[in-house]
């Protein structure tokens, strides 16, 4: 059955269905938001979110992770899309657009996990439209997807097992993004095995300093092979127009020797601009690490991404991040790796999700230890 919902009443389908059908039929086709908060002053928690609507697998899903000092809290929540195809609410998490692209509240109310907040994110900076992301695997389109990305603030409420806060703008900084298309949906019992990634190190690292911002997203298949490339500056929303693009990224970067799993300790990234000007921005990681498997992320204990999951569901845990025996299996998805970033006397945060494969000549030390504790 074809249903209509509440956007159907505005002028702004863009294909000859309702708004609660997509042009594509992939099963794989998704609408998410990503939201990453920091605290800033103590530099020991984030705390991540995100929505994913998937209107051919009829789910909508929802999670956030906190870390914060020697723990992680996870909930994930899903429910069956429609009808209620027009919300952004997902068992206890909600959305509600106040402004777009300038004021964002995000809403967890109590469950059984602990963790709950109610949360105003507000910008002051234009969002950053990433290039047009287009794979192709097994003679089929894999990856066919748009993304842009945005640097703001968080004010409210937040509480979790391990503390409470009340949030800042001046103490707690964000980045979200907010992504559209086709995108690989983990591997269920029957499918054509996985092709090996064409890339073995991936960069995504959005990041702000007073004035502006710095969307980076890269994939590596050796030290400056690229096989995907996007990145963009973020400048006030007024701010007169800049033309001149980024055209290459470098990056040179530490890890702490010998850890479970790779981990960033800082390093140097280098913007070349069209106008052949150079932007160096220096980097120091903290101890802030919100690991994404909690969230879903290559799945976790059968909870898979754009899975079916039910009419309703919700689960949680909490994971110790001493136990290194689990922490190559907490990380292997990536993180929201909170780092200090410094910039011609500006001084910034950002959060960087790296994965960093065998064969990747550059990070060798970043490699290596990925295999200390088994899948």
């Amino acid at each position: 059955m074809v249903r209509l919902s509440p956007p159907d009443e505005y002028f702004y389908h863009q294909v000859s269905y309702p708004h609660a059908m997509v042009a594509s039929s992939d099963p794989s086709w998704r609408e998410r938001y990503w939201v990453s908060f920091q605290d800033v002053r103590s530099k020991d928690a984030v705390l991540t979110l995100g929505l994913g609507h998937y209107p051919n697998q009829d789910t909508q899903e929802a999670y956030a992770v906190l870390a914060h000092g020697d723990t992680q809290t996870n909930v994930r929540m899903a429910r069956a899309l429609s009808p209620r195809n027009d919300l952004m609410a997902v068992g206890p998490l909600r959305a509600e657009i106040v402004k777009p692209y300038e004021e964002i509240r995000f809403i967890l109310d109590d469950n059984p996990s602990g963790l709950a907040f109610d949360i105003t994110w507000t910008s002051d900076q234009e969002p950053i439209l990433e290039d047009r992301h287009f794979e192709v695997a097994r003679s089929r389109v894999v990856y066919d997807a748009a993304r842009y990305a945005q640097m703001g603030r968080g004010a409210g409420t937040l509480q979790g097992p391990t503390g409470e806060w009340t949030l800042t703008p001046e103490t707690w900084w964000g980045e979200r993004d907010h992504s559209w298309g086709t995108r690989p949906l983990p591997r269920v019992q029957g499918a054509q095995p996985a092709d090996r990634p064409k890339w073995k190190f991936a960069m995504f690292c959005p990041f702000q300093l007073p004035e502006f911002g710095v969307h980076v997203y890269i994939r590596e298949d050796q030290p400056g092979r690229l096989t995907h490339l996007t990145a963009g500056i973020g400048r006030r929303f007024g701010a007169p127009a800049d033309d001149d693009a980024i055209i290459g990224v470098e990056h040179d970067l530490q890890w702490i020797h010998g850890a479970p799993a790779p981990a960033l300790d800082g390093g140097l990234i280098t913007l070349t601009l069209e106008s052949g000007r150079a932007m160096e921005f220096e980097l120091k990681a903290h101890p802030g690490r919100a690991h994404l498997r909690g969230g879903g992320y290559e799945g976790w204990n059968g909870w898979f991404q754009g899975h079916w999951k039910g009419e309703e569901s919700l689960e949680h845990e909490t994971w110790d991040l001493t136990d290194e025996s689990q922490i190559y299996r907490y990380a292997k998805a990536g993180s929201d790796h909170l780092f200090e970033v410094r910039h011609e006397g500006q001084v910034g945060y950002g959060v960087m999700q790296y994965v960093v494969l065998p064969g990747y000549t550059k990070y060798p030390e970043a490699v290596a230890a990925k295999y200390k504790a088994g899948p």
